[in-house]
C-alpha cells in the first residue's frame, strides 16, 4: 500500500487555495488535498489532519496566522459545530462569489462548454428567509430532550436558541413545540419537527413526525400548538415507522386544520401539503422564475413543457406568457397539487402529466411534439442523457 504524505493528527501550516461544492476550504499538502471546515479563500493557519483517506484528507483549523478580508463573525454562535450551514464565516459577498465559481467550474471544467456565467443575484434578505424549519428530536447525554439540527457529518443533535437562516416566526413556535415534547415526555415518539411559515399569507403549517400512530397525547398537545400562534392554520401528525434517513412517511392524520396552507407567489396563489415540493426561499424564488421566464422569451404562440415541475409553480407562472403549458411530475399527490393550483387560479390553458421526466420526453420526442421552450428543475442527480437527448 502507498504510503500516504500525512498522518492522522499530524499537525501543518496551509494555505486555502480553493472551495469544495459545499464550501469547504482546499488546502494542499504538496499535491495532496486536505479539505477544512471554516477557512476563507486566501487564508492561512495551522490544520490538524481529522481523518484520511486514499486520495485526500480532512483536518480541522486550529489558529489563523492570516486572515481574509472576506472573513466575518458568524451570525450564529453554534454555526462551526452545526451542519446546518457552511459559509457563515464568509461575508455575502465573498459567499455569492464561491457560488458564482463552482457553476462557472461545473460549465467549464466538467461540462467542457464555453458559456458566458452572467453575475449572480443576490438575495436582498440572506438571512430568516428559509419557509421551511426541519428539526430532528433526541436526547443528549443527559437524556434531555434536544431539538435542532445534526452536527456536521453526525447524527448528534445540535441544540440551538435561535436559527438564524429560518423564519423568526417559526423559531419561536418550534421553541413552544420542544417545551411540550418534554413536558408530555415525547421524545421517544417524535422523530421530526417540521414547520412551513409562509410570510405571504401569513400562514404556518406543523407537521409532528412520529414513529407510531396512536399517541393520545397529541390531543393535549395540539391545541397548545395552535393558541401559541394565530398563524398556525395546519397541524399534521405524520407517521414514518421505517429506519432510514428519510423524513416523512406516507401516512398521516390531519389532526387540525385542513392540512393545507397557501403561499402568494408573483400574482398566483399556491396551495401546500406536508409533502409538497416547494421552494425554501420564497423571495428569491419569484426573482428566479421571473428570471428564467423574461430569457425564455414567451411568445403566446408557444408550447411550454415544464419537467419536473411539482406543485406546478414555474408553468402556471409561463402560462401567463405562453399559448399552452405541459407539467410532467412523477409524484402523484404533487400532479394532483398542481392541478388543484391550477383551479385555484383559473388557468386553463395548462396540463399535468403524472410521469418520469424521461419517460415523458421520450415519448414527446417520439410523437414529433413541437415545443418551443422546456423549463428543467430537476432532483440533485439532474437529467439523465435520455432525457436530455430526447429534450434536443
Amino acid at each position: 500500500m502507498e504510503k500516504l504524505p500525512l498522518n492522522k493528527n499530524q499537525h501543518f501550516i496551509g494555505k486555502c487555495e480553493d472551495y469544495t461544492y459545499d464550501g469547504m476550504g482546499v488546502v494542499k499538502y504538496g499535491t495532496f488535498c486536505v479539505f477544512v471546515k471554516d477557512m476563507a479563500y486566501g487564508e492561512e493557519g495551522e490544520i490538524v489532519v481529522t481523518a484520511l483517506r486514499k486520495d485526500y484528507a480532512y483536518g480541522r483549523l486550529l489558529k489563523l496566522t492570516h486572515k481574509s478580508a472576506e472573513r466575518v463573525e458568524p451570525a450564529c454562535s453554534i454555526s462551526r459545530q452545526c451542519g446546518g450551514c457552511q459559509l457563515q464565516h464568509l461575508s455575502y459577498k465573498e459567499q455569492l462569489r464561491f457560488k458564482e465559481e463552482l457553476v462557472r467550474n461545473n460549465i467549464s471544467r466538467i461540462a467542457g462548454l464555453d458559456t458566458p456565467v452572467n453575475p449572480i443575484i443576490g438575495a436582498e434578505k440572506p438571512l430568516y428567509y428559509r419557509n421551511k424549519c426541519q428539526l430532528p428530536v433526541g436526547t443528549d447525554r443527559n437524556g434531555n430532550t434536544v431539538m435542532g439540527f445534526y452536527r456536521f457529518n453526525s447524527h448528534e443533535i445540535i441544540p440551538f436558541d435561535k436559527c438564524h437562516l429560518q423564519s423568526e416566526k417559526a423559531g419561536r413556535l418550534a421553541d413552544v413545540i420542544k417545551d411540550l415534547i418534554e413536558k408530555y415526555q415525547l421524545t421517544s415518539e417524535v422523530r421530526h419537527v417540521m414547520i412551513r411559515d409562509m410570510e405571504s399569507t401569513s400562514q404556518m403549517m406543523v407537521v409532528l413526525v412520529t414513529w407510531h400512530e396512536n399517541i393520545r397525547e397529541l390531543a393535549e398537545i395540539v391545541p397548545q400548538i395552535v393558541s401559541a400562534d394565530d398563524s398556525v392554520k395546519s397541524v399534521v401528525q405524520n407517521i414514518n415507522p421505517d429506519e432510514t434517513n428519510v423524513v416523512l412517511g406516507k401516512k398521516e392524520k390531519v389532526l387540525y386544520g385542513s392540512g393545507r396552507i397557501e403561499d402568494e407567489l408573483l400574482g398566483l396563489k399556491f396551495s401546500i401539503s406536508s409533502h409538497s415540493f416547494y421552494q425554501v426561499n420564497s423571495s428569491q424564488t419569484a426573482v428566479l422564475y421571473s428570471k428564467a421566464i423574461e430569457l425564455a422569451q414567451l411568445q403566446k404562440s408557444d408550447t411550454v413543457i415544464d419537467l419536473y415541475c411539482g406543485v406546478g409553480t414555474i408553468g402556471m407562472i409561463a402560462s401567463r406568457k405562453a399559448g399552452r403549458v405541459i407539467g410532467v411530475e412523477i409524484v402523484e399527490d404533487a400532479v394532483t397539487d398542481a392541478r388543484k393550483n391550477a383551479e385555484i387560479n383559473g388557468i386553463n390553458n395548462i396540463e399535468f402529466i403524472c410521469s418520469d421526466a424521461r419517460k415523458a420526453s421520450l415519448q414527446f420526442a417520439e410523437e414529433g411534439m413541437k415545443t418551443d421552450v422546456v423549463f428543467v428543475d430537476p432532483p440533485r442527480k439532474g437529467c439523465d442523457t435520455v432525457t436530455l437527448d430526447s429534450l434536443v
